[in-house]
């Protein structure tokens, strides 16, 4: 990881004042750095706590980033209510997951915080009326059609004919929705959580910017956030910014001595809630109450030893790609067998997920259809070089885990 990105990484610090230090980095340098903190979703936070470090034409792009964020955020808020009426209006019972519910506990302002979809969770009896009703709304499946994608049905989005510009904040992007039917898949991570059985029946309703929003209740939310960065760090595409707001949430809580001890009560046991934790704590420097630094002490000495080698490597990845996370993923893993088709899997994937060129552009003409073959050749192409080029790391940090397991 170069200097400049973790100077960056660094300044959102929740421990320290570093953000004097982002004045060392060369103004040659931001157009690259902004384009790793908008693939990461640091940008917005970066534009709210640091802007006046940055040079001039930064501090006015950012400016733009944060006006541009926040008609979005009217935007979701106009879309939530259209698809609560629809599913209401059916009878249909739903949660929001994420997103609008994180405040106030992850983020102090939701017109700050980065959001492209809504994810909506529903028992199963009740998916198919809830896709139909969201159907209903002018809103299509799209992507692998014929194949459950892990926790959640195909997304969901309308056909409006926008395409990307490479504005990660284009007030005219559609959002998309996803429709949830679990919380863990443990056939695919092939490991398991503290039981999730409970979270439909603790729901409840909490009011955010006039909206009464059904929702995880506090202490589930908390477990459901870490599960699902957790999710993503294994799998190599964990987004900074939810190593981020989970720091948020961990120094706004530092001091809320029942809230920890309830949460803790109700918990047999937290061991991928305490890898979130401490990435958190490690990444944003982040003060953290005693029974969080007691789950960390507590991790297994070879999650320990994965964190002392390779906590910063899914930082890396966006400069360097590598796939360190496979050793943590091992640990958390039962048995040879399941961490050697995990291996297999990370190293070798025979399928890659699909990126469509214009997806919400309908009824696509002879140019565009060409354009999304050509693309999807290229990117065929492109991820195998991606899996070919991670191999000599994967064997060179191969030999570095089991040497830091033999001490």
């Amino acid at each position: 990881m170069s200097p400049s990105l973790l100077t960056v990484v660094r300044s959102l610090s929740f421990g320290q004042d570093r953000r004097s230090d982002l004045r060392s980095i060369p103004e040659a340098e931001w157009r690259r750095l902004l384009a790793l903190t908008d693939r990461s979703q640091l940008t917005l936070p970066l534009a709210v706590r640091c802007r006046n470090e940055l040079p001039v034409w930064v501090q006015q792009r950012l400016n733009g980033n944060l006006q541009n964020n926040a008609i979005r955020h009217h935007r979701i808020l106009d879309a939530y209510q259209e698809l609560d009426h629809a599913l209401s209006s059916k009878g249909i019972d739903f949660m929001v997951l994420k997103g609008l519910t994180q405040w106030p506990n992850y983020c102090d302002d939701l017109r700050h915080r980065p959001q492209y979809d809504l994810d909506l969770y529903c028992s199963r009896d009740a998916i198919d009326p809830a896709l139909e009703a969201i159907h209903s709304l002018g809103y299509e499946s799209f992507g692998r059609k014929a194949k459950t994608a892990i926790d959640h049905l195909p997304p969901l989005i309308r056909m409006t004919g926008w395409r990307p510009g490479g504005d990660y904040y284009d007030p005219e992007m559609p959002l998309t929705i996803e429709l949830h039917f679990r919380f863990w898949d443990e056939a695919t991570e092939r490991f398991g959580v503290d039981s999730a059985s409970g979270f439909w029946q603790r729901r409840v309703r909490r009011e955010i910017q006039g909206l009464s929003v059904p929702t995880l209740n506090r202490f589930d939310g908390l477990s459901y956030t870490t599960w699902h960065l957790v999710r993503h760090l294994v799998r190599g595409d964990v987004r900074a910014y939810h190593v981020y707001e989970l720091a948020h949430f961990l120094e706004r809580t530092a001091d809320d001595h029942t809230f920890w001890r309830n949460w803790r009560e109700r918990k047999s046991s937290a061991p991928v809630e305490a890898i979130a934790f401490r990435l958190a704590v490690d990444w944003f420097e982040c003060p953290a109450h005693p029974v969080v630094q007691e789950l960390c002490h507590a991790l297994p000495l070879s999650v320990r030893r994965w964190f002392d080698l390779f906590a910063f490597s899914p930082l890396r990845a966006l400069e360097r790609p590598n796939k360190d996370e496979l050793f943590l993923h091992c640990c958390l893993v039962t048995g040879w067998p399941a961490r050697l088709q995990i291996v297999k899997q990370r190293l070798f994937p025979v399928r890659f997920n699909p990126v469509i060129v214009d997806a919400h552009v309908p009824a696509p003409d002879w140019r565009l259809r060409l354009k999304r073959q050509v693309f999807g050749t290229w990117f065929m192409a492109r991820r195998a070089f991606h899996h070919v080029r991670t191999l000599p790391p994967v064997m060179w940090n191969g030999v570095r885990w089991r040497r830091a397991l033999a001490k």
